[in-house]
């Protein structure tokens, strides 16, 4: 699977908008922002294009129907933000901080999220189309009624996750963690692939509970 990347030009222009500063159907072109603070921003059909975002905090904002092209966030802050209906197309997001994040029925195309803690976001009826995340944390995320079809998962915790009615034809799982992971039914058709036997065997066990099978040992039903 082949993920563009994001598309940004040689020189961008420095910026540092404020809170204040952007309003319902903005639009954010080609710029360099390092270190700005939009924490509680909110927004409808903001468009953010061909921009690279550093540090820049995002936590608590509110941005429906957001529509993030071609641009790069590093090391930013996205606690609690609700995107939601957002449109990500050719973003690349790492070592950021997403806990609680919450984008229900947005559509992820062409991105990657690496080196980025998600613990309990939001994912419900979202797409992703083109995606991989890589050694990410996701404890107890939620991808109800997610389409993951082709998406890639490498190395990332999924602790607690929710899979309940997903969509996961072709989808892949490379070497991830999945201790009281939920739904697990619902990835017939992904691909799961682990290099030590023990998370095999964690994969298993909890496949085995999430369809209602109970392993036990021979000796335990000796006379039932």
């Amino acid at each position: 699977m082949k993920i563009a990347v994001p598309r940004l030009r040689a020189q961008l222009e420095s910026a540092s908008p404020s809170v204040d500063d952007i309003d319902d159907e903005e639009r954010l072109l080609d710029l360099a922002l390092e270190d700005v603070d939009l924490s509680d921003l909110e927004a409808e059909h903001l468009e953010i294009s061909g921009c690279r975002l550093t540090r820049c905090k995002l936590a608590g904002s509110d941005l429906e129907k957001l529509i993030l092209v071609d641009t790069e966030l590093a090391q930013c802050d996205l606690a609690n933000a609700r995107w939601s209906d957002a449109a990500l197309t050719r973003v690349a997001i790492t070592a950021s901080r997403m806990i609680g994040f919450a984008a229900s029925g947005a559509s992820f195309q062409h991105a990657t999220i690496r080196d980025t803690v998600l613990d309990f976001g939001s994912f419900r009826f979202a797409k992703f189309l083109k995606v991989e995340f890589a050694d990410c944390r996701l404890q107890n995320a939620d991808f109800v009624s997610a389409d993951l079809t082709g998406s890639v998962f490498r190395r990332c915790d999924l602790s607690g996750v929710e899979f309940s009615q997903v969509k996961a034809a072709k989808a892949v799982f490379v070497d991830c963690t999945w201790d009281g992971a939920k739904g697990l039914s619902s990835l017939a058709g992904a691909t799961v692939a682990a290099s030590s036997p023990i998370d095999t065997l964690a994969f298993t066990s909890a496949v085995t509970v999430a369809t209602g099978i109970t392993l036990a040992h021979p000796d335990d039903l000796d006379g039932a």
